[in-house]
This record gives C-alpha cells, sequence and structure tokens, in this order.
C-alpha cells in the first residue's frame, strides 16, 4: 500500500523542515511612543486560536495532486471540517537536553471529510466514490524558562473507506514524526519594527509510516533517524490593519514578520497582533502563495497579561497536503489492485 514511501518522505522532508508549528513562546506587546514592542507573558490553561483557510488548502492540493497522478478522477467534494485551532494544553516536566524541564504545551488540530468521485464505471467502488477523512495534530513542549530546545510531535491520520463486490474496506495510514530541536540561541526579549535575527537550529529526528486493513493490526512499514541542521532568519517589517473575524469587518493592528530558511525556496510571513497573538500566516513556494490562513476567533484568558502570540507560523506547512495526497494515492492504488 505504501509504494510510494519514498516519495512520501521526500515530501515530508520539505514538510518538517518548514513546519514551523506553535513555539510557545507567547509574546506581550505594548504600545509605546516609537510603535510596537513585543514581549514575554504567560500564557493561560484552556487558551485557545482558531483560523480559517487551512482546508480551502488541503483541498486544493489534495484536489489537484489527485488531477495529475489519478486518470480515473473525477471531482472532489468537501463533505465536513473542523477549523484549524491552537489550543494551549496544562504544562508537563519533560526531559529535554539532558534535564527535566518544565513545559508549556499547545495543541494543533484540523480535520477534513472529503468524498472522491471517479469516472463512471472506473472502479469496482459503489457509486464510484471514496470517503477520506484527514486529521492532523500537533502537540508542541516549550520550555516556561530560558532554553534553547523545544520538543514537537506530528501525527498525520488518513482514513479511507469505500464498498464495492458486497464488502467494505477500510484503510488506515498514520505517519509520525518526533522532532527535538535545539537552537543557538534564545527569543529576543523584546521585537519591534527594524529588527532582525536568527538562529541556527540542530533537529534531532524520527519519522513513522505505519498502515493498517479493516481494523487490523498496525503494520510499520516504514522508521526513518535523522540529524538535521538549518539556518532560519526572522525580520520585523512593518505595522499593517489586517481584516480578521468570520465577516472581515475587524480591523485588526499586527507588525508583520518574515521567515526564511536559508538557502530553502520556501518562505512565510505572519503578522502578529498589537495585543501579541498570531493574526494571519501565509506561506510561499518559490514565490507562489499556497497558503494564507487567518484568526476567525480567539479565547486568552489572562488577566494581567494583555494578550500572547506564537512566534512560530501557528498552523503546519502546505507541504504537508502532499504527503496526505501521497498517501490517499497509495491508498486508491492499493484498493485497486485487490
Amino acid at each position: 500500500m505504501m509504494g510510494s514511501i519514498e516519495g512520501l518522505k521526500g515530501e515530508s522532508e520539505g514538510m518538517r523542515r518548514l513546519l514551523v508549528v506553535v513555539m510557545v513562546v507567547g509574546l506581550l506587546a505594548s504600545g509605546t511612543a516609537s510603535g510596537m514592542v513585543i514581549s514575554q507573558p504567560d500564557y493561560k490553561t484552556g487558551d485557545w486560536f482558531e483560523y480559517d483557510g487551512w482546508t480551502a488548502a488541503v483541498f486544493a492540493e489534495y484536489e489537484a495532486q489527485m488531477e495529475a497522478e489519478s486518470e480515473d478522477f473525477d471531482r472532489l467534494n468537501l463533505v465536513e471540517e473542523v477549523p484549524m485551532r491552537m489550543s494551549i494544553e496544562e504544562s508537563e516536566s519533560i526531559s529535554l537536553g539532558g534535564q527535566d524541564t518544565n513545559c508549556r504545551v499547545s495543541l494543533v488540530e484540523h480535520s477534513v471529510n472529503m468524498t472522491v468521485h471517479f469516472t463512471e464505471g472506473s472502479t469496482n467502488y459503489d457509486n464510484d466514490t471514496m470517503t477520506l477523512n484527514v486529521t492532523t495534530t500537533i502537540e508542541v513542549w516549550m520550555p516556561t524558562g530560558a532554553s534553547a530546545f523545544e520538543k514537537r510531535v506530528e501525527t498525520i491520520y488518513l482514513e479511507t473507506w469505500f464498498s464495492g463486490g458486497g464488502e467494505d474496506n477500510y484503510l488506515e495510514n498514520r505517519l509520525i514524526t518526533e522532532e527535538v530541536i535545539e537552537r543557538s540561541g534564545l527569543w529576543p526579549s523584546g521585537i519591534q519594527v527594524g529588527d532582525e535575527w536568527d538562529f541556527s537550529e540542530s533537529i534531532s529526528r524520527t519519522t513513522i509510516a505505519e498502515e493498517r486493513i479493516n481494523r487490523a493490526l498496525w503494520n510499520e512499514t516504514d522508521r526513518v533517524s535523522e540529524e538535521l541542521a538549518r539556518q532560519v532568519t526572522w525580520t520585523a517589517t512593518e505595522e499593517v490593519t489586517i481584516s480578521t473575524g468570520d465577516d472581515n469587518r475587524d480591523d485588526t493592528p499586527t507588525i508583520r514578520m518574515e521567515q526564511q530558511i536559508v538557502g530553502e525556496s520556501r518562505t512565510s510571513i505572519d503578522w502578529y497582533h498589537e495585543e501579541g497573538f498570531l493574526v494571519k500566516t501565509q506561506h510561499f513556494h518559490n514565490g507562489t502563495l499556497v497558503l494564507s490562513a487567518t484568526l476567525t476567533d480567539y479565547e486568552y484568558s489572562a488577566e494581567t497579561v494583555v494578550a500572547t502570540v506564537v512566534t512560530g507560523n501557528g498552523l503546519p506547512a502546505p507541504s504537508l497536503m502532499a504527503g496526505i495526497s501521497i498517501l490517499a494515492l497509495a491508498a486508491i492504488r492499493r484498493s485497486k489492485s485487490e
């Protein structure tokens, strides 16, 4: 079923390099005569931030991938979605860099249900359709004190089911990536327009691919452990007003920050609220916009701290969709061969 595992690994590697999800370093914004200045505050358990745009990006990328690789593909329908939400969980103490470290924990969750339609008569499926459900979860542990370390675990879970020939088939694929990141320095204590800084990062990564059919035992199809290094540059460029909310009627003041992984063709731009939280994020590949997501709702409960921000993009990178597509296409190929 995972005959295209090498392709999946190639796409996933790009995703991991770019994935800047919820580095829970919370930043507090306070106004000064010279403009916004962002500094360190505190998160509260139960805070959450919800964004619109991720489902559209997943759908568009998956549709394009299906059109390119499945000659029998007809169309794709969106059935249901759970919007991308980042929430703050209870703090935990884990081992990082050989020491027990108290960490703030964040969880990103998103799911989307779609129906794939194939050309009439081209499959043995009932009505030539197949159902897909894609769920993404990303858990991040960020030290509450000064530390150069971070841990994150990302899981892409794909369910595929279809009926035909008098039987039902239920296929599951799971791609789990665990990373421990060590940076060469700490985040700046204050950020304002014009600031620029960079980190070198050392990443210890383990990626595991698993599958199972009709709820049998999980079968590990691949496991890769690797050590990576990269250089990441951040620049705070300007203050911008962004339209937010479900109806885009709210005018929200922000600071625009640009991120570049040195030597790569992927870049991202993030806009942060004057009081700190992530308002909007965009991802580009070779200069082409592949994801744009905007804050629609949030709850920040701190009383003495005005608000917070995540210094990463807050959302998974768009190359995640390519990995999802390859998983699903592998499922289709397997099901058609049976």
